[in-house]
């Protein structure tokens, strides 16, 4: 009887084992993905943040694809620049790897954001009234 209940858990182990999804990531880790990422000079110097949404297609092999930039274009070089030399564990469903894509965000954050100039605005008025 004991068998048999042992050979039931395995059983059911193991239906709840397959159908696994595991998703891609770096193979660097995404700490050390983190890390590589730039903040460009210009955007820097002028003050500029941004939360940017990234979409990557991956390959089964672990190759990027295309990359997808949602973002200021002021930071869309360092990040697709960045994520092209990056190698990744592909996708795998049921121990086999296949293509996917990955989406995340990236924040672009000044440490000490009180020393550069804010954001303005400018309005332009007109006294001429919108042609219909």
């Amino acid at each position: 009887m004991k068998s048999f209940f042992v050979s039931m858990m395995l059983l059911v182990s193991f239906g709840y084992a397959q159908n696994t999804l595991v998703e891609a990531r770096p193979e660097i880790g995404w700490d050390s993905l983190k890390s590589l990422i730039v903040y460009p000079e210009i955007a820097r110097r002028a003050g500029v943040e941004d939360i940017a949404r990234v979409n990557i297609q991956i390959d089964a092999l672990g190759k990027v694809v295309s990359v997808d930039f949602g973002g200021s274009g002021m930071f869309s070089n360092s990040v697709k620049s960045t994520l092209r030399k990056v190698t990744w564990i592909p996708e795998t469903y049921d121990g086999k790897k296949r293509s996917s894509q990955v989406v995340f965000d990236v924040q672009f954050q000044l440490k000490e954001s009180k020393n550069f100039p804010k954001h303005r605005v400018l309005l332009i008025e007109s006294s001429n009234p919108a042609v219909r």
